[in-house]
């Protein structure tokens, strides 16, 4: 069962009528939904006085106060319990699904410089997929020993190599970074790089950095989605609170920069362009 809470205030009206408006009671309603397995329960909580006083929703809301959906323009109290349910797991898997499926589209694969940036080590799977396609990978970490596991792996498996480091400036002459986590460092990144990532740097860096993925959500799913949520934050709560695994394997249709929306094709030839001129200046 996942909860998602809604809270509404009506437009305050005037005369006769806002004094009507004060001295009715908010309204608590519960409506449960169902889809491809999953059940959602919707708690709307209406306030006519303007104020939100979240013990009204205590009962209604459960065990459930730590982990709820709900829009980002919520705040709760730091005493109240009550936390808004985030993860970046499922943008993770759209970021890396995207960044695979660029690769597979460039005719010149095997010549791009490619580093994975992943400080947690969240990610170490994603590097064999990488090496079978790609000679040059790099992973920049601080927990190189998942990656370690990763690459002994692609080495018997696919005779395939990678450097492993805990040094940020091998980054400095990467095409293709993929970052599957909020990067919160500077990064010696070049300025015709391709970066994608889960969300926006918090810490100004250059490159090409894409952040966020349009994808079809699967059918079923729209009807019992609040309105207010996006789309990739309540596929993300089916994915790590509704165990939709499923919702991992999507690929996105595009992805969006602060220059604009690519899809895999358009960005593959742009990779296929910068290999081919670096080539070229290397002949010179």
């Amino acid at each position: 069962m996942i909860t998602a809470l809604s809270v509404r205030v009506p437009e305050r009206q005037r005369g006769i009528r806002a004094l009507t408006g004060i001295l009715r009671r908010d309204k608590v309603e519960i409506t449960t939904k169902r889809a491809r397995g999953v059940s959602l329960r919707h708690i709307v909580y209406t306030s006519y006085s303007g104020e939100v006083r979240l013990e009204k929703a205590d009962e209604a809301v459960g065990m459930q106060r730590d982990r709820l959906l709900c829009s980002d323009k919520l705040e709760f109290p730091p005493s109240s319990g009550y936390k808004r349910f985030s993860s970046a797991a499922f943008s993770a898997r759209l970021c890396e699904n995207f960044a695979l499926g660029v690769i597979a589209s460039c005719k010149k694969a095997p010549a791009l410089r490619i580093a994975i940036y992943d400080p947690s080590a969240y990610c170490a799977e994603l590097l064999p997929n990488l090496l079978e396609r790609c000679d040059d990978v790099s992973v920049v970490t601080d927990c190189v020993e998942p990656y370690y596991c990763a690459a002994d792996r692609a080495l018997s498996e696919l005779g395939a190599a990678a450097v492993i480091t805990r040094q940020r400036g091998v980054l400095s002459d990467r095409d293709f970074i993929i970052a599957p986590m909020t990067i919160k460092e500077s990064l010696p990144v070049k300025n015709n790089a391709v970066l994608f990532t889960v969300s926006r740097p918090k810490i100004k860096i250059a490159g090409n950095i894409f952040s966020r993925y349009h994808f079809k959500m699967p059918n079923g799913f729209a009807d019992i989605k609040p309105e207010e949520l996006s789309e990739e934050y309540f596929c993300s709560a089916l994915y790590t609170l509704g165990a939709q695994f499923e919702l991992g394997s999507i690929l996105p249709l595009s992805a969006v920069s602060n220059t604009g929306t690519r899809d895999a094709k358009a960005l593959a030839e742009f990779l296929d362009r910068e290999i081919g001129e670096r080539k070229q200046v290397r002949n010179i």
